[in-house]
C-alpha cells in the first residue's frame, strides 16, 4: 500500500475512515495486550533473570518474553496510531517502529519453533539430547534467531515512507524506484511486493505452524507407542500450544493475503478499510504473546493445584526441565 498517498503536506482537516465499532475494539485489545503483556512477560523476565538458574528452558522462556515484552512495550504508539486514525510521528520512526515491530514478532513465533523443536528432540532421541543439548548451544540458537528477525524486518528500514490521503498522515510501505513516480506500477514494483508479502505469510505463519504442529504430532505419536495413552498434560500442551497460534494469527495473515490481488489492482476506497482491518487482526495476534507465559503456567499441573501457589512458584515448576 501506499501508492494513494502524496508526500506533500496537505493542510486539510484528517478525516479518517469512520469504522468506529472496529476502531474501539481494536484499541481495547491492543491496550489490554499492552497491560497483561507487559505484566506476565516481566514477571517472567524477573523469574529468569534473578531466580532461576539457566538453563536451556529458562534460556528459551527468557528470550520469548524479551521478546514478548518489548512487543507490548511498543504497543501504545499502535493505538495512537489506530485511535487518531493517522501516524503521528515522522518518517524516520515510522520506518524504525515497523522494523522493530516485525522483529519482536518473528523473535516470537521462531522461538516458539525452537521450543517445540527442542521438546519434540528430547522426546523422541533422548539420550542424543542428554549428549548434546546444552545451554550454550541455546544461546547460540536464541542470538540466531535474533538476527534472523532483524534481516526479516530489513525491508521496513528501507521501503517504509510518510505520506497523506485525505488530510491524514500514514506510515506505509512504499516500493516505487527512485527514478519513478509513486503511483507507477511496473513489475519490479510489484513483485517487492508480492514476495514481501508471501514471505511474510510463509516465514511468519505457515511455516511455523507446520513445524508446531508436526512437532505436536510426533510427539504424542511416541507418547502413545510408549504407552502413555492417559499423559492429559502433554496432550493438552501440545493441543493449546498450535490452536491459541493458530486461532490468533489466522485472521492478520488472511488480511494480509487477501491484498495481494490489490496489489496489482489498487483500489483507493479499499485503502482506508484494508488499514485498519490490518491493526484490528494484528491487535488479536498480540493476545498470543501477552498470553504466552500463561499457557506454560497454567497447564503444567491442574489449574486447582496451581490456583493456591505463588504464581512465581508456578512459574519455577513451569520452565523446569520436566
Amino acid at each position: 500500500y501506499g501508492h494513494f498517498c502524496s508526500r506533500e503536506m496537505n493542510t486539510s482537516e484528517c478525516k479518517p475512515l469512520e469504522m468506529g465499532c472496529l476502531r474501539q475494539l481494536t484499541v481495547a485489545a491492543l491496550s489490554m495486550s499492552f497491560i497483561v503483556g507487559i505484566l506476565g512477560n516481566g514477571l517472567v523476565l524477573w523469574m529468569t533473570l534473578f531466580h532461576m538458574p539457566r538453563t536451556i528452558p529458562t534460556v528459551w522462556f527468557f528470550n520469548l518474553a524479551l521478546a514478548d515484552f518489548t512487543l507490548s512495550l511498543s504497543l501504545p504508539v499502535a493505538v495512537s496510531y489506530v485511535a487518531s486514525g493517522q501516524w503521528l510521528f515522522n518518517r524516520l520512526a515510522c520506518k524504525f517502529y515497523m522494523a522493530f515491530l516485525v522483529l519482536t514478532f518473528f523473535t516470537s513465533t521462531w522461538l516458539l519453533v525452537l521450543i517445540s523443536l527442542d521438546r519434540c528432540i528430547s522426546v523422541l532421541y533422548p539420550v542424543w539430547a542428554r549428549n548434546h543439548r546444552t545451554v550454550q548451544r541455546a544461546i547460540s540458537l536464541a542470538i540466531g534467531v535474533w538476527l534472523l528477525a532483524a534481516a526479516i524486518c530489513s525491508p521496513h528500514l528501507i521501503f517504509r515512507t510518510t505520506g497523506q490521503q485525505h488530510g491524514c498522515n500514514h506510515c506505509y510501505f512504499e516500493f516505487t524506484l527512485r527514478n519513478e513516480t509513486a503511483r507507477s506500477l511496473n513489475p519490479v514494483v510489484l513483485g517487492r511486493q508480492m514476495v514481501v508479502i508471501i514471505t511474510y505469510s510463509l516465514l511468519g505463519f505457515l511455516v511455523p505452524l507446520a513445524v508446531i504442529s508436526a512437532c505436536a504430532h510426533l510427539i504424542r505419536a511416541k507418547l502413545r507407542r510408549e504407552g502413555w495413552v492417559h499423559a492429559r498434560r502433554p496432550k493438552r500442551l501440545l493441543l493449546l500450544l498450535v490452536s491459541t497460534f493458530f486461532t490468533f494469527w489466522f485472521p492478520f495473515n488472511m488480511v494480509l493475503l487477501v491484498q495481494l490481488p490489490q496489489v496489482m489492482e489498487p483500489n483507493e476506497s479499499h485503502y482506508s478499510k484494508m488499514l485498519l482491518l490490518l491493526w484490528a487482526t494484528f491487535s488479536l495476534g498480540c493476545f498470543n504473546s501477552c498470553l504466552n507465559p500463561f499457557l506454560y503456567v497454567f497447564i503444567g499441573r491442574d489449574f486447582q493445584e496451581k490456583f493456591f501457589q505463588s504464581l512465581p512458584s508456578a512459574l519455577a515448576r513451569a520452565f523446569g526441565e520436566e
